[in-house]
């Protein structure tokens, strides 16, 4: 006899159209009488009608899983005085019912999982019998796995097969699909046995252990210079002091910022999803799970307490939750026995499950100083250094967004500055404060535009003007009328490459014969992460990804790639390099820009007097600090065009094709 859950059950999959009466009926019928009871969904999945995920997924949306008790129950595991009491007991201690089972010795850890996957339709697999291969520990990382408590098993074809300590985590199976790019199907073992199964892959116990600031310790946290507890003028939200009193996310702020700075991020990323906040620093330009132990839990148990103590600090209303909201805040720590302030941003924004947070780290620590210490080859660092000795014109720096141009920006205004001479900056937002610069801040809510600001710099006689980007008509305008009127000009633009600046500035109506006369030089750049030092090992890339840069395979040249450690997170990457083209425009250049010629003209044209992003690679490359699954990642392709061209007279061929 069918309970009323399963009745449902089949209606539900016909409503679906996955199954049909026939169908169920059959499956059923199909249960001898006195046998070992199989609930509907699973007989389904055993007799191919339908598929686990797809049961799983119905049973998800709709709420109708057979309760663990009812199949213990069911299949005589347990009586009916024992469920009733067992559940009495677990709604005194607010466990979960199999853990309460096993506690009262109703049932052993093998029966209450072998009841779950009966429940779940995920097959019970003996880890410890099984032939693991540890080049699966590549497709999920150690922090990953850990944090999960799940280990791969098996990868055939465009299925993954991963052992998980709680089968009924589908939002995880779903997240880790999209990552791996594979259908991922999940089998479950003993609680030891998973955990013997992680030490054989990972060669490390499973158990989280704490991850905790190490030599960075929080002195006080200050909101705009206001040390916390000061009192302050201006309105209040009636919920701060609630918040304020709530010590766990307090404590979990300040372990989060701790470890953040710690590990160098540039960004704490924390998404409230359900039931859970998902927290990721972005470490050398990539977002990185860390492994937060005991952390994790108290921040997945106060997520909305934590991010209003993020909004508190940052002197946002924590009781606005629809829109997007700004700020920032101060922090004061002891680092080496030293005391440091470190700036932070923050970043509201509303989303499904509630809202995310995004934290960007300013330390004063790792403020730009000169041209010298950016990484850039010897001979692009003394061409910027002869341009920044100019006193009108306009220098460039192009790239993606996260590729460091405001940090090259700040290193050439400190090569360049002089007693003798004045500096003036309008930033969006003012990023590091340097005392020999007068800095400006854009706020277009109030019209201070970067446009605004030229127009008000001219009449301040300044020798050295900075503008922290060209993103309009009026702006760029001004920009190079600045320059003529005899000014040295920096800024950035969101192009490809160095050569692409062109058009996109006549893109904004600026003048050919004034950008032909104003532009001393472009720098397009890279942030391009290098090979960790402490796990660095030769291996052979790809053969399709070798074809990317090379015409035929090469004689001499060695590959390296970070095997992963604790010093990387397990990446294989620990710090990144600059890498660069420098334009600066020929008189054969300048000719054509005034013309109007053609891009493809004026780059071919341009070749001759750019120092590429190409050669710089292969410096790099040669010397083992990067490798070509980074390079593909981050270069331009035309960059990896001429990198091909050039790597032929660079390495001799083998005579074979890649």
């Amino acid at each position: 006899m069918r309970n009323a859950a399963e009745v449902q059950l089949g209606e539900l999959l016909i409503a679906e159209g996955l199954v049909s009466e026939r169908q169920i009926a059959e499956a059923v019928a199909g249960q001898p009488a006195g046998s070992a009871y199989v609930p509907l969904g699973r007989m389904l999945v055993d007799r191919k009608v339908i598929t686990a995920r797809q049961l799983a997924l119905v049973l998800e949306r709709s709420d109708k899983r057979l309760k663990l008790g009812e199949v213990l129950r069911r299949n005589g595991s347990i009586n009916e005085e024992q469920l009733e009491f067992a559940l009495q007991e677990q709604r005194r201690v607010r466990r979960p019912l199999g853990e309460v089972l096993m506690k009262l010795g109703y049932v052993t850890e093998e029966t209450m999982r072998q009841a779950l996957c009966l429940q779940l339709g995920v097959p019970y697999v003996d880890l410890d019998a099984m032939m693991l291969d540890k080049s699966l520990t590549r497709l999920i990382n150690l922090n990953y796995a850990r944090r999960h408590w799940l280990v791969p098993v098996a990868l055939m074809g465009q299925a993954l097969t991963v052992s998980m300590d709680d089968p009924t985590k589908t939002a995880t199976v779903e997240e880790l699909s999209q990552l791996t790019g594979f259908v991922v199907n999940v089998v479950t073992s003993s609680h030891a046995a998973i955990k013997r199964a992680f030490k054989r892959l990972y060669d490390q116990p499973l158990d989280p252990g704490k991850l905790g600031g190490g030599g960075v310790q929080i002195e006080t946290i200050a909101v705009d210079g206001y040390p916390e507890g000061d009192s302050r003028t201006g309105p209040k939200s009636r919920y701060v002091d609630e918040y304020f009193q709530d010590r766990k996310a307090d404590e979990a702020v300040r372990q989060l910022i701790a470890i953040a700075v710690e590990r160098r991020s540039s960004d704490i990323h924390l998404e409230t999803l359900s039931g859970r906040l998902h927290i990721r620093f972005r470490v050398d330009g990539v977002l990185q799970e860390l492994d937060l132990g005991p952390l994790q839990h108290n921040a997945d148990a106060s997520a909305r307490e934590i991010i209003s103590r993020v909004k508190v600090l940052g002197k946002l209303d924590i009781s606005e939750r629809r829109r997007p909201q700004d700020g920032s805040f101060r922090v004061r720590l002891e680092r080496d026995g030293e005391t440091h302030s470190v700036d932070f941003r923050v970043s509201i924004l509303p989303s499904y499950y509630g809202e995310s947070c995004v934290l960007r780290i300013l330390d004063k620590k790792n403020a730009p100083t000169t041209i010298d210490q950016l990484g850039f080859s010897v001979e692009i660092s003394s061409q910027l250094r002869l341009l920044m000795k100019r006193t009108t014109g306009v220098i460039l720096v192009t790239g993606p967004t996260g590729s460091g141009k405001s940090t090259t920006l700040y290193s050439a205004l400190v090569t360049a500055y002089r007693p003798e001479i004045r500096v003036l900056t309008a930033e969006d937002p003012i990023e590091y404060v340097y005392e020999q610069f007068s800095q400006s801040e854009v706020n277009d809510r109030i019209g201070n535009t970067f446009a605004r600001y030229l127009r008000a710099f001219l009449r301040h006689d300044p020798e050295v003007i900075m503008i922290g980007e060209i993103r309009d008509e009026e702006t760029a305008e001004m920009a190079f009328r600045a320059a003529q009127t005899g000014h040295l000009l920096l800024s950035t633009l969101h192009t490809n490459d160095a050569v692409s600046t062109v058009t996109r500035l006549l893109d904004m109506k600026v003048d050919s014969n004034l950008l032909a006369s104003s532009l001393l030089g472009v720098l397009g750049q890279r942030l391009a992460r290098t090979v960790c030092t402490e796990c660095r090992r030769p291996y052979q890339p790809a053969p399709e990804l070798v074809r990317e840069f090379f015409a035929e395979v090469p004689a001499g040249l060695e590959f390296y790639q970070g095997a992963g450690c604790a010093a990387c997170n397990y990446t294989g990457y620990r710090g990144r390099t600059s890498i660069a083209e420098l334009w600066v425009p020929s008189q054969q250049d300048v000719i054509l820009i005034s013309k109007g010629a053609n891009s493809d003209e004026l780059r071919k044209s341009a070749r001759r007097s750019t120092i590429s992003m190409a050669q710089d690679v292969l410096e790099r490359l040669a010397a083992g600090r990067t490798n070509l699954e980074e390079l593909i990642r981050v270069m331009p392709y035309s960059a990896v065009y001429l990198f091909r061209e050039l790597s032929k007279d660079r390495f001799p061929s083998t005579g074979l094709t890649p």
